[in-house]
């Protein structure tokens, strides 16, 4: 299978990418799913009339000859709480203590606020004409009934739950959450803590992709390390593809000991591409086996970064509802010259940080290269140089691969 470039291999995911099944959710258990249907305000908001400020309910009419040398007094009759209702008109003369968020009482058309007004003896003395209308939220003025609230596609934020439950509504229906397998291969990989053989060296790739993929808020089972065998990964495969996606980090290369595509290949897993014209990451494998997302990502730590962000974090969106869901590139000023020799995409790490007028300034980092840990960690992002250019001067804008939104 030949090469094919970073936008071609992104296409062919982007073609087969559906979304997964959908499940109803009450909303303490909805937060960072993605609605599946579109949602209607079952009522107004806010549902009726109500005060905006502590203070009197009053008739605006009453108060309009009130000055400050010449206060108007009006005879105080009651109180209304929050969750309290009043039957009773506000009657010519009179006003009703009132609380923020209660009703407001017939009759009144204004709220003056508690600290302009003075309570002298049961009555209230207004010392300013009150506009009609002042500090009161009108019924249906933030939403009204059969207004849609949300749309199919978003992800369920803190705010838009407060707005579904602010309209009463207690279920939604949602995409299901992806769930994500995590194998790592490798005879020379150790865990962190443990003593190192001559030869071996830490694992860090499970980590940072458990991190990346608690971070779009996928469910992750994490498998472990597995030797550079091809029964015991065989075996450690078979336990991964009950999830939606399995990640498999290392042996997807051509070497002797690059076991990974021989097995997914016993398995009977359809190829939908391997090798990449990227750096790094070229030996990237992405196929299909029962429906289910296998990708076999080269073992070097910054590959592996490169790899999800660019395929698997705009996948996993995808599958769980973002149907516009694409790589997080955005555009920013490079700060210092960046340059390559070959003609794929590279992606160099950087840190990427607004200026003072606001827009976004892209700094490589000192040291490059797919095994650069210490340069990894000071990044959050990947400058991105395109194919047909050898060298980007400083200056000039560029696209910028983001850690996050």
């Amino acid at each position: 299978m030949t090469m094919i470039s970073v936008d071609e291999a992104w296409a062919k995911i982007h073609a087969m990418a559906g979304p997964l099944p959908v499940e109803r959710r009450r909303l303490e258990e909805a937060a960072g799913l993605v609605l599946a249907d579109q949602v209607r305000a079952p009522m107004d908001l806010p549902p009726f009339d109500n005060s905006a400020m502590d203070g009197y309910a009053l008739r605006a009419a009453n108060a309009n000859e009130a000055r400050a040398e010449n206060p108007v007094r009006l005879t105080v009759t009651g109180e209304v709480a929050a969750g309290g209702w009043q039957e009773t008109p506000v009657a010519p003369g009179t006003a009703v203590k009132i609380m923020t968020g209660a009703a407001l009482p017939p009759g009144a058309d204004a709220v003056l606020m508690l600290e302009d007004g003075r309570l002298r003896n049961g009555c209230v003395e207004v010392r300013a004409p009150v506009p009609v209308g002042q500090h009161i939220r009108r019924r249906g003025e933030d939403v009204r009934h059969d207004e849609v609230l949300l749309e199919p596609g978003l992800r369920l934020s803190a705010q838009r739950l407060g707005l579904l439950a602010n309209s009463g509504i207690a279920e939604v229906l949602v995409y299901r959450q992806a769930q994500v397998s995590l194998v790592a291969t490798g005879s020379e990989l150790v865990a962190p803590g443990a003593p190192l053989a001559p030869g071996q060296i830490y694992d860090s790739n499970r980590i940072v992709l458990r991190t990346l993929l608690q971070e779009t808020g996928s469910r992750c089972e994490d498998l472990g390390v597995v030797p550079d065998e091809p029964s015991e990964i065989a075996e450690r495969i078979r336990a991964g593809l009950s999830a939606d996606l399995l990640l498999i980090s290392g042996g997807v290369s051509v070497g002797a000991h690059d076991h990974v595509k021989h097995v997914l290949g016993a398995f009977g897993m359809e190829t939908v591409f391997w090798r990449v014209a990227m750096k790094p990451g070229k030996p990237l494998l992405c196929g299909r086996l029962n429906d289910r997302w296998v990708f076999g990502l080269p073992g070097n730590p910054i590959s592996c970064v490169v790899g999800f962000l660019v395929f698997i974090e705009p996948l996993i969106r995808r599958l769980e509802g973002e149907r516009d869901a694409q790589p997080r590139y955005a555009r920013a000023l490079l700060k210092s010259v960046v340059s390559k020799k070959d003609g794929r995409r590279h992606f160099m790490t950087a840190q990427v940080a607004p200026s003072p007028d606001g827009r976004l300034e892209a700094t490589p980092t000192e040291k490059q290269g797919s095994a650069m840990m210490q340069a990894l960690a000071q990044a959050n992002a990947f400058v991105v140089v395109p194919e047909g250019r050898q060298e980007i001067p400083a200056g000039e804008q560029v696209d910028v691969l983001r850690f996050r939104a």
